[in-house]
C-alpha cells in the first residue's frame, strides 16, 4: 500500500511541493519518527531516474544538505546524523526550496539540464499515484501509467504535460493559460474542468471522458470534438473517425474509487470521506478541531488505521478508533 508520508517526502526532495504541503513536511520533520520514510524516499526517487532516460543520474544526498548547509554557515554532519541535523535545520530546508540535487560521477549536472528536466510518476508501475502540479491541479495515475510535467508553468502561455496510461485530472481554472494534455497525436485542451484520459497506446487509441466542465480534443489536423460532462471521445488509428458518445462517467471512473484523496481539505471533511470509506462513525471532542486543513492522498485501498496515523501525524491531532467509533481530539489549528 502506498505510505503518504513517504510519497509527500519524494515531493519535497523533487521539489514538487505546494506551500501547504511543504507545511506539512515542516511538521513531519519536527515531530521526528519518520526516518524511515525519509530514506524508502530518497531510494524511491533515485529508483525513478534508474527508470527514466537519466539512468545514470542519482541523488548525492551528502551534498544536498552541503546546499542548504552553505545557507546557515555551519559543517554538515556526518551520514549517520543527517536526519537529527534535518530535524535542527528543517525551516532552514523549507525556505530554501532546495528540491533535488543531480550528481553524475560526483559532478554536479549543468543548470541547463536541471531547469529542462521534466518530472515523471508510476513508470511500469502496477500502483496508482497522486500528483499536485505546479499549478495546483491535481492528477490521479493508473496503474503502469506515467505523466511528465514541467516543475512550473510560470512564464509559459500553456500549461502543457504528456501522459502515457490512464489519469483522471482535476484542472484549476485559468482562462489566460489553457491546460493542455498530449497523447500521442491527440491533444486534450482545458481551461478548468474534470475528466478522464485513458492512453495506454497512445499512438493506437485514446479515449477522453468528461465528469466536469468542457474539452476540446484535438488531433494534428483538426478539432475532433467539444466534450461536455458525461461525453466521451474514443479515438482509433484504425478508425476513419472518433467515436462521440453519452456515458456514464462514474462507471469510467471505478478505477479511481479505491483511492481516498484529501486534497486541501478540513478535518470535518475527511470524517466524511472516512464515514463513508470505512463504515464508521466520528465523533470530535473539540470543535476547533474540526477546522484544521490538511492534504493526503491514500492509495491502493490503504486500512484504515494507517489513514487515522497519517492524519494524525499531518494534523497534530489524536485520531483513535474504538467499537467502531472514531474519535478525534486536539487543540485545533
Amino acid at each position: 500500500m502506498e505510505n503518504p508520508i513517504k510519497q509527500l517526502f519524494v515531493n519535497f526532495i523533487l521539489n514538487r511541493c505546494s506551500p501547504a504541503e511543504i507545511k506539512q513536511v515542516e511538521e513531519l520533520v519536527k515531530n521526528g519518527g519518520h526516518e524511515l520514510e525519509w530514506r524508502t524516499a530518497l531510494e524511491e526517487t533515485e529508483q525513478e531516474f534508474a527508470n527514466s532516460e537519466h539512468a545514470d543520474l542519482v541523488i548525492n544526498e551528502r551534498e544536498l544538505f552541503k546546499r542548504i548547509n552553505y545557507s546557515i554557515g555551519t559543517s554538515v554532519p556526518s551520514r549517520q546524523k543527517l536526519w537529527g541535523w534535518l530535524t535542527a535545520a528543517a525551516s532552514i530546508i523549507l525556505i530554501a526550496g532546495v528540491g533535488l540535487w543531480l550528481m553524475r560521477s560526483e559532478v554536479r549536472v549543468p543548470h541547463a539540464m536541471e531547469a529542462k528536466s521534466s518530472s515523471v510518476q508510476a513508470r511500469k508501475d502496477t500502483t496508482h499515484k497522486w500528483i499536485k502540479l505546479p499549478d495546483g491541479s491535481s492528477v490521479q495515475l493508473n496503474y503502469d501509467s506515467y505523466l511528465e510535467y514541467a516543475d512550473s508553468f510560470e512564464g509559459k502561455a500553456l500549461r502543457e504535460v504528456r501522459l502515457i496510461g490512464e489519469a483522471y485530472f482535476d484542472i484549476k481554472h485559468d482562462a489566460k493559460h489553457p491546460f493542455v494534455i498530449h497523447t500521442g497525436k491527440i491533444k486534450t485542451t482545458v481551461l478548468g474542468t474534470a475528466f478522464n484520459i485513458s492512453a495506454y497506446q497512445a499512438s493506437k487509441a485514446v479515449t477522453v471522458t468528461v465528469t466536469r466542465g468542457k474539452v476540446k480534443v484535438e488531433d494534428e489536423d483538426r478539432t475532433l470534438a467539444i466534450l461536455t460532462p458525461d461525453q466521451q471521445l474514443a479515438w482509433s488509428a484504425r478508425l476513419p473517425e472518433p467515436v462521440k458518445a453519452k456515458v456514464n462517467a462514474e462507471v469510467v471512473l471505478e478505477w479511481k474509487k479505491q483511492d481516498l484523496i484529501m486534497d486541501d481539505i478540513t478535518l470535518m471533511e475527511a470524517a466524511q470521506m472516512i464515514t463513508e470509506r470505512y463504515g464508521v462513525k466520528v465523533r470530535f471532542n473539540n470543535e476547533k478541531v474540526k477546522t484544521c486543513r490538511f492534504t493526503a492522498a491514500f492509495l491502493n485501498r490503504n486500512d484504515i488505521n494507517q489513514v487515522l496515523n497519517v492524519v494524525a501525524d499531518i494534523t497534530g491531532a489524536r485520531l483513535t478508533l474504538e467499537n467502531n467509533i472514531v474519535t478525534i481530539e486536539g487543540p485545533g489549528c
